[in-house]
């Protein structure tokens, strides 16, 4: 990680003598990043998909071999053969981006620089927590609105809601002001990309998945 340590702390100290402001060069750094995975976070999408669609199958197929586990267990490694669907690949996407993202946050809470923010001027240094803990609330808010809409198919509930924020304001309370842009930010930019794969074009081009029926159709 301290190679991207390096790298984003070279992009960021360029990004602010460009801009003349950090909180821009903080978003700006978030966003690139974001675009950069993107690849893989539509690969995680839709192993996610995948996974839902399997758990779908597993039932359909318990319904049809009541107390024949082993032919369920034996049809379900065939469907997933067959649509190269593994549960794990989702996660091990995830893997992948958090060395990055990790890497990101350290570079951003090391970072020092005498430029301010003309977005939010109460605050006179990057490396000083927001006293009036306005920066903290808003993103762990946005982070709490992500668990609200969570993903196609999944039941929501309170916690979903209420953890994330909490742990954000936990985290954020006292954290460099500099944290916090970038945790809101890349939140803000999370419920993008979900409103990204709901558009019927993204759906149809990279998230076509087969149903539940289709995955056992033919098994007798």
């Amino acid at each position: 990680m301290n190679i991207f340590s390096s790298l984003f702390s070279g992009i960021l100290s360029a990004i602010i003598g460009f801009t003349g402001d950090w909180f821009i060069a903080i978003a700006l750094l978030t966003a690139i990043i974001k675009i950069a995975l993107f690849p893989l976070s539509v690969k995680q999408q839709r192993g996610l998909l995948l996974t839902q669609r399997l758990g779908q199958a597993k039932e359909l197929l318990e319904k049809k071999f009541k107390k024949q586990s082993d032919r369920v267990n034996a049809e379900l490694v065939k469907i997933m053969g067959k649509y190269k669907a593994n549960p794990l690949s989702s996660m091990m996407v995830m893997l992948v981006q958090i060395p990055v993202f990790f890497s990101l946050y350290f570079s951003i809470s090391h970072l020092s620089t005498t430029i301010g923010s003309v977005i939010i001027p109460w605050v006179l240094s990057v490396g000083k927590s927001d006293a009036l803990h306005i920066l903290p609330i808003a993103a762990s808010a946005i982070t709490g609105l992500q668990g609200f809409f969570g993903q196609p198919g999944q039941v929501r509930n309170i916690l979903m809601v209420a953890l994330p924020t909490g742990i954000g304001l936990v985290f954020l309370w006292h954290a460099p002001v500099g944290l916090s842009v970038y945790w809101g930010f890349n939140a803000l930019l999370g419920l993008v990309e979900r409103w990204i794969f709901s558009l019927r074009y993204i759906r149809e081009k990279y998230l076509v998945v087969p149903t539940a029926d289709e995955m056992v159709e033919g098994i007798a």
